[in-house]
């Protein structure tokens, strides 16, 4: 039987614990002690037995309970662990620091088809047939990526070392291992993601005329089999509409592939858009590996970030702009494609041109056709529309009633900048709709910072329900100015240090608008 104890934390109670379970005659198998907690798996002890138990344990000062448990801390981690390592497709081995396994999870055992006790206290480069140990080692275990052969296929190694964080001088005790076969990394990157509408522009909401405008010209520039170019800030949607013009061409049957330029390191980027041949890494199997270009022939492919493609890979990407050939990594053979190229990207390519960081004629050759999204500032007339289809989103995916917005929250929508554009708009709906517990989403329920709160509370009005005076338009503007501000620096003093005026003018400005909080604090001194 397994049983924790809690009780104080002094000097000499475990001590005193296990010199009353010598006298009762039982012998301790596991022992586990933690600040509060003394917590032991006893095999002779009966469930009958454990009221005696705890009676003659509690005659220890400072033990205030004992209780039976299923399993010792370490007992549930460990399965905690076997459990989340069995769910993993990948194989995945645990190792010391002398290369001996101590874990192997289920696929790794599957490759090498023997159970967990017999790869235990096996070496790893007898495992592997290569001297990966002397590499790991001088690496203090920490590997990114290296191409190594198990179970007779390649795999992309990864190695992070096991460290204490309860220990001061964080000494490595091994390393784990996980091992991924090239295509599944490319499929990370470049699958078509299924859970995302292909409707083509009918899954982009917008009823504005700028966004009707876009909708309309890259529908047009869809039927035209020539490279495109979509410009936008972050969070406009460029990806959406690139599966869209996929979905609306000639080429809508055949794949689209994506892959983000900044994601991969240069050697890793290169393989997965244009694949390896064989014999180019050590150990390469035999055929090597097919790139993106090659998987999406016929059909598109995407470049996301393409702003962040090095300039070794933009004079790469650049020949088969010109002539839809290319070669693998390591190979010599020539390959011919049919791929129309989607690229995308939130930076001024052509002050990158200019500053010499992205060729000329790669530019050209992206930008034979082009659109730019426009950030969401410049499309507010949508964020009506954008909210309901967030809040009902959200909703479904947190299991709830969609909540009813108030106008105020609107407001605050319509008057904030949006530098995130549309995912910035769609994660804050998505947090106030998971923490909302009423029926209503109002402006409290937004998580924002003080200086976004600050810059939404004082944000001139789009319109006026009549036109004011001058005087009138200016008072107004204090008045929800001071009432906004006040919250957030309550006091006249540091309220005059953020406005940068004598506090004695903030003082007159409260009191004449009578700001109820500045009224409230007057009246308690």
């Amino acid at each position: 039987m397994r049983v924790q104890l809690k009780g104080d934390n002094r000097l000499g109670i475990t001590y005193d614990v296990l010199n009353v379970l010598v006298k009762s005659g039982l012998d301790i198998r596991n022992m586990e002690v933690t600040t509060h907690f003394i917590y032991m798996d006893i095999p002779a002890l009966r469930k009958s037995e454990l009221d005696t138990l705890t009676a003659a344990v509690k005659t220890v000062p400072g033990i205030h309970e004992v209780i039976a448990i299923d399993l010792l801390p370490t007992e549930r981690r460990r399965l905690q662990l076997h459990a989340v390592l069995s769910s993993l497709p990948e194989p995945v081995i645990a190792i010391d620091t002398n290369g001996f396994i101590t874990q192997a999870n289920e696929a790794a055992q599957a490759i090498t088809k023997q159970t967990e006790t017999k790869l235990r206290n096996a070496s790893l480069d007898s495992l592997l047939h290569t001297p990966l140990i002397s590499t790991l080692q001088e690496s203090a275990f920490h590997v990114t990526e290296t191409e190594t052969i198990f179970g007779g296929e390649t795999y992309l190694l990864r190695a992070e070392p096991i460290t204490s964080k309860e220990r001061s001088d964080t000494k490595i005790s091994g390393s784990v291992l996980i091992f991924q076969r090239p295509a599944q990394l490319g499929r990370a990157f470049s699958a078509l993601d299924t859970r995302q509408a292909t409707r083509g522009f009918d899954a982009i909401l917008g009823e504005t005329e700028i966004m009707q405008n876009i909708k309309g010209k890259a529908l047009r520039l869809s039927k035209v089999d020539a490279s495109l170019l979509i410009l936008g800030e972050t969070g406009t949607g460029k990806e959406l509409f690139a599966r869209a013009c996929h979905e609306s061409s000639s080429r809508n049957r055949k794949p689209f592939l994506a892959l983000n330029c900044a994601a991969l390191p240069e050697n890793l980027a290169e393989s997965e858009l244009f694949g390896y041949a064989p014999g180019a890494f050590t150990s390469a199997v035999k055929g090597g590996k097919p790139g993106l270009l090659e998987l999406a022939d016929t059909g598109t492919l995407f470049l996301d970030e393409i702003g962040e493609l090095s300039p070794y890979l933009q004079a790469k990407l650049l020949r088969f702009l010109q002539d839809g050939t290319f070669r693998r990594v390591g190979g010599t053979k020539e390959i011919k494609v049919n791929v129309r190229v989607v690229s995308a990207t939130n930076r001024h390519l052509e002050d990158m041109v200019s500053t010499g960081s992205f060729r000329e004629d790669l530019f050209y050759r992206l930008n034979v056709l082009s659109i730019t999204l426009p950030p969401l500032r410049q499309r507010k007339g949508d964020i009506p529309l954008l909210t309901r289809h967030f809040i009902a989103r959200a909703s479904k995916q947190v299991n709830c009633p969609p909540p009813e917005v108030t106008h105020e929250l609107l407001s605050l929508f319509n008057n904030h900048s949006w530098p995130g554009n549309i995912r910035q708009m769609e994660n804050a709906i998505f947090r106030a709709v998971s923490l909302c517990e009423g029926t209503e989403l109002s402006t409290e329920d937004i998580e924002l910072s003080n200086s976004e709160k600050a810059d939404l509370a004082f944000a001139p009005p789009n319109t006026f329900d009549s036109i004011p005076n001058y005087k009138d338009a200016l008072e107004a503007f204090e008045k929800n100015l001071f009432t906004s501000l006040y919250p957030l620096h309550p006091s006249s003093r540091k309220l005059a240090t953020v406005l940068k005026v004598s506090h004695t003018t903030v003082a007159e400005k409260l009191k004449k608008y009578g700001i109820p909080a500045f009224a409230k604090a007057h009246q308690e001194n």
